[in-house]
């Protein structure tokens, strides 16, 4: 394990570091030692995260939300997981009726039960969140007229000035309505994690932005030179802008560890990624995500660029530079009156 940059895992609003144990560590253990379990339950503070109720008869429960979509997960074939959960934490799992909504509630006989099982069942859901397509991104739209305008010469020169064989089609090309810097993809699977997620982006307002434009006044972006997310440049699948901001990229790695820590994003990269995306081979014929189209594409139907020549002549392009104004909460597959994505929650700088 690399001690400064330990595998790390979020459950609820706490962070924990994953310690590794040696093959040499291990074998030096007697074998006649007896095995004893991990006490699940050891003492601590973690139940305090939760709101845990004490019911009729002594008992303890907690009630959260969780999207219909994943109660299978955690029922699991024929009653398996949720079986296992509560005989591990000796707790009860009550799942609402299948087609049903609701909340989820776990009761036990303790706070600590109650809160192992809580934070076992949003584990199970962060997962399976994570393996669903994104559905809403935060993002900054670019409605600078400086950058539209080179965006578009750009988008001309490439289509006009480089050679034909390059194959590169103008339905590739983001929508200069459109243009947006990405910060990070989200799933929000209803109506509940949509409001959720739209009022943790207004509560970061107050506790991440606004500390952070004090010290910076306001907040300059500046797209230079361009970056593709594979590895062969003749191969590409997505063609990016680069991002200059070091205050954005504070109010983005802040913003996406709260996201993280509320159970909405799995931890993947140790700071955001930010681009602008200005071609991407899922927008062949209109058809993407965009948001052109409702249709989406296939997985597999992505048809990679050679983009050698373009980084080789416009490697160095000049977009221009914004001042940061919003951030969205978007929603993908959608166009707005003004032709950008509709907001499910925004927070104005």
């Amino acid at each position: 394990m690399d001690v400064l940059s330990p595998e790390l895992m979020w459950i609820g609003t706490r962070c924990y570091r994953v310690n590794q144990v040696s093959e040499q560590s291990e074998l030096q253990q007697d074998e006649n030692t007896p095995y004893v379990e991990e006490d699940l339950y050891e003492e601590d503070d973690r139940e305090t995260d939760y709101d845990i109720q004490m019911v009729d008869g002594g008992k303890f429960q907690t009630s959260f939300h969780v999207p219909s979509v994943f109660f299978a997960m955690i029922i699991g074939s024929k009653g398996t997981t949720r079986r296992r959960l509560e005989a591990e934490t000796k707790t009860q799992i009550i799942v609402p009726k299948q087609g049903t909504e609701g909340d989820i509630t776990v009761k036990g006989s303790s706070r600590k039960a109650v809160t192992a099982c809580r934070q076992r069942v949003e584990l199970i859901v962060l997962g399976a969140r994570s393996r669903q397509q994104f559905t809403h991104f935060l993002s900054v739209p670019l409605t600078a007229n400086e950058i539209k305008t080179k965006y578009v010469k750009f988008r001309e020169k490439v289509l006009t000035e480089l050679p034909v064989g390059l194959s590169i089609d103008e339905s590739l090309f983001q929508k200069p309505d459109k243009l947006h810097l990405t910060l990070f993809t989200i799933s929000l699977m209803d109506n509940e994690d949509r409001s959720q997620a739209a009022l943790l982006l207004q509560q970061c307002r107050e506790t991440i932005i606004d500390p952070i434009l004090a010290s910076y006044g306001s907040i300059e972006i500046r797209l230079r030179g361009l970056e593709y997310m594979n590895d062969d440049p003749h191969a590409v699948d997505v063609l990016y802008a680069k991002v200059e901001s070091e205050p954005l990229q504070q109010i983005a790695d802040q913003l996406m560890l709260r996201f993280i820590a509320s159970g909405f994003v799995q931890e993947k990269y140790d700071r955001v990624k930010l681009h602008v995306t200005l071609i991407n081979s899922l927008f062949r014929d209109g058809i993407a995500v965009d948001g052109s189209e409702e249709q989406q594409q296939p997985r597999n139907s992505r048809v990679t660029f050679d983009a050698t020549t373009i980084l080789r002549e416009f490697g160095h392009y000049d977009f221009g530079s914004q001042r940061v104004t919003d951030i969205h909460l978007s929603q993908r597959y959608s166009t707005a009156c003004d032709g950008y994505y509709e907001a499910t929650g925004f927070i104005k700088l």
